[in-house]
């Protein structure tokens, strides 16, 4: 296998064999949308399955074309097209569109070019592409939209706003990193979360798999998840308001304005509130009566979550020194209730609570293409300072499940005596964070681009150190990754290769709390630690439809500001901390005719080290620590297939076989747990949905919607369960544990139904009316920690769009 990979590598670096010795033609012009310029309009010759984009002054251009007539689709992404025919006879040849937005459209013409969503798609690095604009009329929300993704589970403790966990191919917590257009999403804090955000919010979700893009500045063990934010092109807005159970509420505003050719404006904001009041079983309770202890079910009631989230921006295009200039200011506040421990609801909370808010996080991105486009570059860079407040304050009193406040003595409802400074209403902190972020490309051919990318974060957090002697007050933290990436397309773009390299280095400098002699002393620390990253990632169309990929990576996650910081409350900080290591590989077959069917098979091997786990050091609190080595494989099938263009059937199925493959820790007693499944972590798992259109109804262009989604999720155990007491059966799906233990999650099982209206209103803008059920059956469901989450749910949706 290595020396394929050597052989693989030194062909992929070699551009000069994709030339041919038969003279090259190209073809450029200009797009027109209603008489003006358009950045971002597809250009597709279906015969050669090549496309292009236009920049911000409308221009594209095709090189390195064989002799021949060819035809050619302008795609709108609307969905309006102009399709024009070109006999290259000439070394280059101009050819201009004209798109009228009254014109035909694109659901109306069989065209076999893919769109830049299925470029995604079929890139040699595997990634599953969720064009999230399909679901914006829907009652639904991003974390259905993940969890109905093959490989992929997010499991969350609660409802809008709760913490939650992505499981990617087997890893999970901290090793899947989530971004915002490519750039790490530390800077908005928790405020851009997958259980707040809107679906309205997003255009498209890319979930990688293994290895990332070298645009992505990211360190990341077993995935990553990449939010990409709508973009607008026309003058409109669009508004939306969503009511759902527990008294939700969720509106957003989404408005674009160009100003003239050179100046446009634009606004997004979101809100969100709800009670997350929904019944829990099992809770305990003391009867003071009897003194007895009862399990009971019971509402939460100090469960609340409120959220505003706003973003302004100014557009400078079309200039000679910028294609794009772009100031942004981004403002956020939330308020979030505690009912209970993120692990378990044995206690019950009335008063905690924690606050974060950003008055002004100012960015700018700055875009332009030199060298007729051939060389391009990004520039990013952005800072933020976020301010948290803890509040733990409520003394010598503690709630039942039932919400009556009894008297006791304690320090705190937590328990923990660090509850807040003097004069102080709670713990206070505050994140300071710049990220910038340059992206370059080369276009050494149609076929041949070099890429690389810097991605530099600069944090500081500052703590209460009168609060907790153990937690002092003031740490920097800086990280740097550097990643270099060539794309080479061979025997006329059959064989595609990605080669990356990525450096990356963090340090932390700042005073840390550690025992020596029994007493608490203040030392002074500077750590650094770096590690050296390479992947490389393969694909081959072995037919028109049909492809074959695999990739290979030593990889590196450099622990976060939580790891190393804690959170100022129950995790103390660890400078010591050093990189997650892991060697993965990823091979799959693709069968495909977009908009028609997709079939694939996905499998991939994992073998990872220092895997940072969180260990208990006393009753309050715990740290980060280098722990554990795990070992392990998967599958994954994954199918599409629409049916008259109306009826979509899905699916999909995910095996994990991962397992404990020792501790670095040389204290832990866990020799009889080696080669056990992870704990607390679902291993078998799938989706079937089915979704019919209706068109025209009652009235031209209208489009009713429906659709059915069903989830399973096999029973797997909150702790390690020893391999000999595991299941029998194939992979062991069938029977039970050979030991009794309640601390299991059973098997769930989960339906979701729901339709959309999409009408046209007056003129060009559009109402579209959206209604879904969640949990149909109202089945108990279970998640991370062995948490229950809501039951039957019921949510409307209006959208409107002014244009």
């Amino acid at each position: 296998m290595k020396y394929i990979l050597i052989c693989i590598l030194i062909i992929s670096l070699c551009p000069y064999q994709s030339y041919s010795q038969n003279k090259k033609y190209s073809i450029s012009g200009c797009v027109y949308v209603d008489n003006t310029v358009r950045e971002n309009i597809e250009i597709i010759i279906e015969e050669l399955d090549t496309r292009a984009f236009t920049d911000v002054k409308g221009r594209y251009t095709i090189n390195n074309l064989p002799s021949g007539t060819y035809v050619l689709y302008a795609l709108h992404q609307d969905g309006y097209v102009e399709i024009k025919s070109v006999d290259l006879k000439a070394s280059t040849d101009t050819l201009d569109f004209h798109i009228k937005t009254s014109a035909i459209e694109l659901k109306e013409v069989t065209i076999s070019a893919s769109r830049k969503i299925d470029e995604l798609r079929l890139n040699p690095i595997k990634a599953e592409v969720i064009d999230v604009t399909h679901f914006h009329e829907k009652a639904t929300n991003i974390q259905n939209l993940l969890n109905v993704s093959p490989g992929v589970r997010l499991r969350n403790t609660g409802a809008l706003g709760a913490s939650n966990e992505v499981i990617i191919n087997g890893f999970s917590g901290r090793s899947i990193k989530l971004m915002r257009d490519g750039i790490p999403l530390d800077y908005l804090g928790s405020s851009f979360g997958i259980t707040k955000i809107p679906v309205n919010s997003v255009e498209r979700m890319e979930v990688y798999k293994g290895v990332l893009p070298t645009e992505i500045g990211i360190d990341a063990l077993g995935g990553a998840i990449n939010l990409v934010s709508r973009k607008l092109y026309d003058s409109e807005i669009q508004v939306s308001f969503e009511r759902g159970s527990f008294n939700t509420n969720i509106a957003t505003i989404n408005g674009f304005r160009r100003l003239n050719r050179n100046i446009s404006v634009g606004l997004y904001a979101f809100g969100n509130y709800s009670d997350n009041d929904y019944k829990v079983k099992n809770l305990p309770y003391y009867e003071e009566e009897t003194g007895r202890n009862t399990y009971i079910e019971a509402r939460l009631f100090h469960n609340k979550f409120k959220q505003y989230f706003v973003e302004g921006y100014v557009n400078f295009d079309n200039l000679s020194w910028a294609d794009l200039l772009q100031f942004r200011v981004t403002s956020f506040a939330l308020h979030q209730d505690m009912q209970n421990d993120f692990t378990t609801r044995d206690r019950a909370f009335g008063a905690v609570y924690r606050t974060e808010k950003a008055i002004a996080i100012p960015s700018v991105t700055y875009r332009k293409s030199f060298m007729d486009n051939k060389l391009n570059t990004t520039q990013f860079l952005v800072y933020s300072k976020i301010d948290n407040l803890f509040v733990d304050t409520l003394k010598n009193t503690y709630y039942d499940w039932k919400g009556e406040a009894h008297s006791s003595t304690s320090a705190s409802e937590i328990g923990s005596v660090y509850t807040s400074a003097p004069g102080k209403n709670g713990l206070e902190s505050d994140y300071q964070n710049m990220i910038y972020r340059g992206l370059l490309s080369y276009h050494i051919t149609p076929s041949h681009i070099l890429t690389a990318n810097v991605v530099d974060n600069y944090f500081i957090n500052k703590k209460d150190d009168e609060v907790n002697p153990l937690e002092k007050k003031r740490i920097t933290y800086n990280r740097l990754i550097v990643g270099v990436g060539y794309n080479a397309g061979l025997f006329d773009n059959k064989l595609n290769t990605i080669v990356q390299m990525k450096s990356l280095f963090y340090q932390t400098k700042g005073k840390e709390s550690v025992y020596s002699s029994s007493e608490l002393v203040n030392e002074d620390r500077s750590i650094s630690k770096q590690g050296l990253s390479f992947s490389l990632a393969v694909k081959y169309n072995i037919l028109n439809n049909l492809l074959i990929r695999a990739s290979y990576e030593n990889t590196y996650r450099l622990p976060d500001q939580m790891e190393i910081f804690g959170d100022n409350t129950f995790i103390i900080s660890n400078l010591d901390l050093s990189p997650e290591k892991s060697n993965n590989f990823n091979l799959g077959l693709k069968l495909h005719k977009p908009a028609k069917y997709n079939f694939e098979i996905n499998t991939y091997f994992r073998n990872t080290t220092d895997l940072i786990k969180l260990k208990e050091i006393n009753q309050y609190q715990g740290l980060f620590l280098n722990l554990e080595k795990v070992k392990g494989y998967g599958i994954e099938l994954d199918g599409y297939y629409t049916f008259f263009d109306k009826f979509r059937l899905t699916g999909n199925l995910t095996y994990n076989e991962f397992r404990y493959n020792g501790s670095l820790d040389e204290n832990a007693n866990n020799v009889h747990f080696k080669d056990a499944r992870i704990s607390n972590m679902p291993f078998y798992y799938g989706n079937l949905g089915v979704e019919y259109t209706f068109n025209n109804v009652l009235g031209k262009n209208n489009i009713l919607r429906t659709y059915w989604n069903y989830s399973y999720v096999h029973q797997y155990y909150l702790d390690y369960i020893e391999k000999q007491y595991e299941p029998d059966g194939f992979l062991g799906l069938f029977g039970k544990s050979k030991i009794s233990t309640d601390r299991v999650i059973p098997q769930q099982q989960l339906h979701t139904a729901g339709t959309s209206f999409d009408m046209k209103t007056y003129k060009e803008s559009r109402l579209t009316l959206g209604l879904e059920v969640r949990n149909i059956f109202d089945k108990d469901i279970y998640n991370n920690f062995k948490m229950q989450n809501p039951g039957r749910s019921f949510w409307a949706k209006a959208v409107y769009l002014f244009k």
